[in-house]
């Protein structure tokens, strides 16, 4: 991982893991961007065992990169924080924000199950689209130590 995190921090996740599905980008209240980043995880059962299934938040221009370049299938590696909120029915929430992520290798795609992505996105689900996304990071109250300092990206 090659991002300014604070590894000082007691509140540090790392998972690596294969995208369930193609990220889409999506707007918040505030006009900010952000994606899920849905994730099929070993959980160390080797083949007998079936995988984890985690849910990471990216914001920011990295969730614009993520939405442009990850693709269902490909393999990342995630390091960011724990954070929790109330929600609107006053239930607790544990949400993993991703700080940096570095993108793997791309699964092998035979000539006759290749789609373009833009097909990809138009096959997701209605429900989806109306999932209630998390509270922004500057809407929960923590140190400043925990909010990523993105480094500004190249255009490719």
């Amino acid at each position: 991982m090659r991002g300014k995190m604070n590894m000082n921090a007691n509140n540090i996740f790392i998972i690596n893991g294969n995208l369930t599905k193609a990220p889409i980008l999506r707007q918040s209240e505030k006009g900010k961007s952000f994606c899920y980043l849905n994730l099929a995880v070993d959980n160390g059962h080797g083949n007998d065992g079936k995988p984890d299934y985690i849910t990471v938040t990216v914001w920011g221009k990295q969730a614009e990169n993520a939405s442009k370049y990850l693709i269902k299938g490909q393999n990342v590696s995630i390091a960011g924080s724990i954070s929790s909120y109330i929600d609107k029915d006053r239930k607790l929430q544990i949400s993993l924000i991703a700080l940096d992520i570095e993108y793997g290798r791309k699964p092998a795609i035979s000539k006759e199950k290749e789609l373009p992505i833009e097909h990809e996105i138009q096959k997701e689900s209605i429900e989806e689209a109306v999932l209630d996304p998390i509270p922004e990071p500057d809407s929960i109250e923590q140190p400043e130590e925990y909010f990523y300092e993105e480094p500004e990206t190249p255009e490719i």
